[in-house]
């Protein structure tokens, strides 16, 4: 992981007087870098000195020499060719640091002394604009924090250079964490006392970022503020943008601004600022995005495998990053998902050959809302413009495509609408764009008859050897010379050259202009004025293709909003027909509008699962809950599914969420105000957090977050510690959400005697994955179905992941022990005795731990423990043991209405 720090350095001129001119200038220009590593130009290299040097050398594999500093040292230094330089930036980049360019800015030709030079540019991980430099489907996002310290209120503010995109609003500072892990920087920017614990903070979510400081000057400065902000919106007020009052959101725009001009990177693409909040959109945690592996897996930390990389059929980097948005922020209202599901509809009744076409056409366009800023920000190349005309042209004919099948869903017939709104645009790059436009330089930029002069200027330029060759021949017509030749001298321009024995042969208007010793240099007046013509033809002509270039820039910029505006539309209907193509190809449905709340999945399946294993050996099932039975607790063996089941389900509901179908034969899905999940755990040491610290962390926030319109997902709560205290935990934090919470909860345990418990909690269904049993073994079937598991199976389990056959009988052996003794029970009496006793296994716990907490008589007790000496364990079906617990419920006169949780507590 590489963290780097970027902070402005002062350069002490005392301590490089002594070191040779050039490198002076280097420290001069190093102290301007903000701790970037610095690209010197030098000639045809770029070098890399000091101790910028002996770090990035190892990483870009460059080797490392030394030269004399001015003074007895050296100092170490290493290059690289100025044509590949760009490769070398990219990969630093990557790897979280920062970058300066510092080249020559004036030609060392006409210098006098040393060359002039200057930082051109600094790049850093979060304010980049090259597309080789980003990844298109993912945003490249900057954090900048502040604490307003009269107030002590937070505002953050998210920056993303390549797309324009602004957000900012107030946070709690316990929500620091969750906005870094939603956004995952590159790049944060904020108090230098702060970079520490963001350095924490980052770690959870991306393996490299860049800290950097806020600029301290303008955060103190009330007139500087104001007057970015007047100048940068056109506004005298915060309150005046989207975003409204914000604490401390003009300080944190303006020094955030000023920290981005200081990087010479260009801020005419932010034209707004909008709100970071946003109230029609469900928050998914951290936790969740890794739980479910929306964008990467859990173990590799890879896309391959993840959701997000699974659905993905868009064919455009914006359609790709809309998806990447929307599945980490789902819908709240009903209205937008039921508007993209239509959409979606409607393109599923067009032949299949039709929705292909469509894919091809969308294919064809480039990412037009990076292109755009590129505009805005002066980078642009001719490609550029390029690209944007293919764009358009691409957006025009995806106009005419989707009016030939009339759209009727009011999202299809919005984007149909909009999809022209750059026409103008287009037609005034396709005016001047040649074909296929070379390179600024090539002279083949612009089609021919866009501008007369340069046209005239080209043909010159292009033609002027022919000319050359035609006075050539016209002056060996007329002097007799055959060998006379015309030649440019680097001094004198064009000369006319004769032989020593042709010298007899020149006529009187030629001007000798230099003797040779076996030839003489000649001009004419008409060579001078040809020489003339051409020499600067090359020269105008290039000056009026650069000037041709940036008066289109010009033009186009003005049209930032309408470029963008089709840029959202092509990415809306780049998302639409990707759910549709996945729906098509894997068999996804349309859910039903859910009323009455039922929660119903026919056929489900998990998308990344299914295409691991295959769509025939993957085993669909069956989930329903319903208001009046919101909870499932489910029970199985390890391997035999749960956790898919649980994991699918969320997905389904996300899915949903975000105007998709969904991988089901059937769907009823209500819309859910959060999705939460507590699958699994890892240990956090470096954070003094264990595996239960973990688990108990992330179930407390369940429970305080949660309401009856959530879906909570608990995977084996209460594992990490004792059985006595896991059961009592698991068995609490059910209690607490059938209870008080009552949301739609799937609750995954190996804690068999929770059973018996959810007989008393009305909301609470009962449901297992099935195991087949044979004489030769266990078989899975991953089939979810209505019961209770009365083993976990883990010596089967055990054996099935190989585990040696010592080891299995051995732990027969213990297990058969441990029944024996928890049968004999301990000394009930004694209330110290019974504390320290481990808990009995299945139905026996409950009888125990219920008598302990009751009021029963001693004869019931022994009637009790008569009857489970009869019951063999690991050969009771769950039916069988819910007989056997009625009956014994029926021994007790007396009990408690609580039973064994009489002592538990809801969670507050």
């Amino acid at each position: 992981m590489t963290l780097t720090s970027v902070q402005t350095e002062s350069s002490d001129s005392s301590s490089t007087a002594h070191l040779t001119p050039m490198l002076r200038q280097f420290y001069e220009l190093k102290s301007r870098a903000q701790d970037a590593i610095l690209f010197f130009r030098m000639g045809d290299f770029y070098e890399i000195f000091g101790d910028d040097a002996e770090e990035v050398a190892p990483l870009l594999d460059l080797m490392m020499t030394s030269r004399e500093r001015g003074d007895k040292n050296r100092i170490p230094f290493c290059g690289v060719p100025h044509h590949a330089a760009k490769g070398y930036w990219l990969k630093l980049l990557k790897m979280g640091y920062s970058v300066a360019i510092a080249d020559q800015v004036e030609d060392p030709a006409t210098a006098k002394g040393l060359v002039k030079r200057d930082i051109t540019q600094i790049m850093t991980p979060g304010c980049i604009d090259d597309p080789e430099a980003l990844d298109s489907d993912r945003p490249n996002h900057l954090l900048a924090i502040y604490e307003e310290p009269k107030k002590k209120t937070w505002s953050l503010l998210v920056v993303d250079t390549s797309t324009g995109e602004l957000k900012l609003g107030n946070i709690e500072r316990s929500e620091l964490d969750t906005w870094v892990q939603i956004y995952q920087p590159k790049e944060i920017l904020a108090r230098k006392f702060m970079h520490d614990e963001l350095r924490d903070m980052a770690r959870k979510v991306t393996d490299k970022v860049s800290l950097a400081t806020l600029p301290e000057a303008v955060l103190r400065d009330d007139a500087a503020q104001l007057k970015f902000l007047g100048e940068q919106f056109a506004v005298k007020e915060l309150k005046a943008l989207p975003c409204g009052a914000v604490t401390g959101g003009l300080e944190l725009l303006s020094a955030s601004f000023q920290y981005l001009l200081g990087l010479k990177a260009s801020v005419a693409q932010f034209l707004s600022v909008k709100s970071l909040r946003e109230d029609d959109r469900m928050v998914l945690d951290e936790t969740v995005r890794r739980d479910l592996e929306l964008f990467e897996t859990l173990r590799r930390r890879d896309a391959e495998g993840s959701l997000f990389r699974e659905i993905n059929q868009t064919r455009t980097p914006m359609g790709a990053r809309l998806l990447r948005y929307d599945l980490a922020r789902p819908y709240l209202a009903e209205a937008p998902i039921k508007e993209r599901q239509d959409a979606v509809a409607e393109l599923l009744l067009q032949p299949e050959e039709w929705l292909q076409d469509l894919r091809v056409r969308l294919k064809a366009s480039a990412d037009l809302d990076r292109l755009t800023t590129r505009v805005l920000s002066g980078k642009a190349l001719a490609g550029d413009l390029h690209n944007i005309r293919q764009s358009l042209a691409v957006s025009l004919q995806l106009e005419d495509f989707l009016r030939q099948i009339n759209p009727n869903s009011r999202l299809l017939k919005s984007v149909t609408e909009k999809l022209r709104l750059a026409e103008e645009v287009y037609h005034l790059l396709n005016s001047a764009l040649s074909d296929n436009p070379g390179a600024l330089g090539s002279l083949e930029v612009f089609v021919q008859g866009y501008d007369s002069g340069f046209d005239e200027l080209c043909v010159l330029s292009r033609d002027g050897a022919a000319k050359i060759e035609e006075y050539e021949q016209s002056l060996k017509t007329l002097t007799g010379i055959s060998s006379l030749k015309i030649r440019e001298h680097k001094t004198y321009g064009l000369l006319i050259e004769v032989t020593k024995p042709n010298l007899s042969k020149v006529p009187p208007n030629f001007i000798r202009r230099q003797t040779m010793v076996n030839n003489e240099r000649f001009m004419t007046i008409e060579l001078e004025e040809l020489d003339s013509v051409l020499s600067s033809a090359s020269e105008n002509a290039h000056a009026r293709e650069l000037e041709l270039f940036l008066a289109l820039m010009n033009r186009v910029m003005p049209h930032q909003e309408v470029l963008r505006a089709v840029s959202a539309e092509i990415a809306n209907l780049d998302l639409i027909q990707s759910f549709a193509a996945k729906a098509r190809s894997d068999h996804y449905v349309r859910p039903l509008p859910s009323d009455n709340g039922q929660l119903k999945l026919l056929g489900a399946r998990h998308p990344v699962v299914e295409r691991w294993v295959g769509r025939a050996a993957f085993m669909p099932n069956d989930l329903e809950l319903t208001r009046k039975q919101s909870q499932m607790v489910i029970t199985g063996p390890n391997m035999a599914g749960k956790s898919t089941v649980m994991r699918q389900t969320a997905i389904a509901a996300i899915l949903h969420q975000i105007g998709s179908y969904v991988p089901a034969r059937e769907a009823h899905l209500p819309i859910f105000d959060r999705v939460f999940t507590r699958v699994g755990a890892a240990d956090d040491l470096s954070r003094g957090q264990s595996t239960f610290m973990v688990e108990m962390a992330e179930a407390a926030s369940i429970l305080r977050q949660a309401t009856k319109k959530s879906l909570v997902i608990l995977d084996e709560v209460g594992r990490g510690t004792s059985t006595e205290d896991g059961l009592a935990i698991a068995s609490a934090i059910l209690e607490y959400i059938a209870k008080s919470v009552k949301s739609y909860t799937l609750f995954a345990t190996h804690y068999h005697e929770l059973v018996g418990f959810c007989g008393e909690l009305a909301s609470v269904k009962l449901a297992q994955v099935e195991v087949l049993e044979s004489s030769t073994g266990i078989t899975f079937t991953h089939r979810l179905i209505e019961g209770a598991s009365g083993s976990s199976f883990g010596l089967e389990v055990a054996k099935l992941a190989g585990v040696p056959d010592a080891v299995i009988e051995s732990a027969k052996i213990h297990m058969a022990s441990h029944a024996s003794e928890a049968r004999r029970g301990p000394v009930l009496d004694s209330p110290k005795l019974a504390k320290k006793v481990s808990p009995p296994p299945l139905e026996l716990s409950f009888a125990l731990e219920n008598d302990r907490f009751s009021n029963a008589t001693p004869r019931a007790l022994l009637t009790i423990q008569e009857r489970l000496d009869r019951v063999n364990v690991l050969k009771t079906t769950p039916l069988q043991a819910l007989a056997i617990l009625d009956e014994l419920k029926s021994v007790l006169e007396q009990r408690d209405q609580m039973g064994l949780f009489s002592e538990l507590q809801p969670l507050s």
